[in-house]
C-alpha cells in the first residue's frame, strides 16, 4: 500500500524499537480492496509519517486479505486477520495503537467517517499512546 507502512513480518522488531527510542506502535488493519484505506493512507497516515512532530509513528500494515503469518510477541504466529478478529476488528480502515504485546492500547479509529476531525482524533491517540511508551521506558 505505502512504502511507509511496516510489514507485518517486522512487527516484534518495531516493539522492542518503541521501547528504546522515542517511537508510538500503531496498527493499520487495512485491504489493498478498500478504498477508504488508500484515503485514510493518503490523506492522514502519510502526512503524518512524513512529519517532524514528536513522537515518531511506527505504523504496522495488517493486510487482512494477506494470509501470510507473522509472529507476534510470545512466540505466537498469526495472521492479520486472525489478529484481528482476537481483537474484535474486522472493519477496514482501522488504526489501532499497540502495546509490547501487539494488543490495543486504546479504542481503535474504525471507519473513515469524518475527514475533518480525523486528524485530531489520530493525534490524540498519539499522545495517549506515547504516554504508555513513555512509562516503559522509565
Amino acid at each position: 500500500m505505502s512504502s511507509l507502512l511496516i510489514p507485518a513480518h517486522r512487527l516484534i522488531e518495531t516493539l522492542k524499537a518503541a521501547r528504546r527510542n522515542e517511537i508510538v506502535v500503531a496498527g493499520f488493519l487495512t485491504s489493498p480492496r478498500c478504498p477508504w484505506c488508500v484515503a485514510v493512507m493518503k490523506e492522514q497516515l502519510e502526512p503524518r509519517l512524513r512529519s517532524a512532530q514528536p513522537p515518531r509513528l511506527s505504523i504496522v500494515e495488517l493486510n487482512v486479505d494477506d494470509a501470510a503469518e507473522f509472529m507476534l510477541p510470545g512466540e505466537q504466529r498469526s495472521t492479520a486477520r486472525q489478529w484481528g478478529e482476537t481483537y474484535g476488528l474486522k472493519l477496514t480502515p482501522t488504526v489501532v495503537m499497540l502495546d509490547q504485546m501487539a494488543r490495543p492500547l486504546l479504542e481503535p479509529l474504525k471507519g473513515y467517517a469524518s475527514r475533518d476531525f480525523y486528524g485530531a482524533y489520530l493525534e490524540e491517540q498519539i499522545t495517549a499512546a506515547s504516554k504508555y511508551w513513555q512509562n516503559l521506558r522509565s
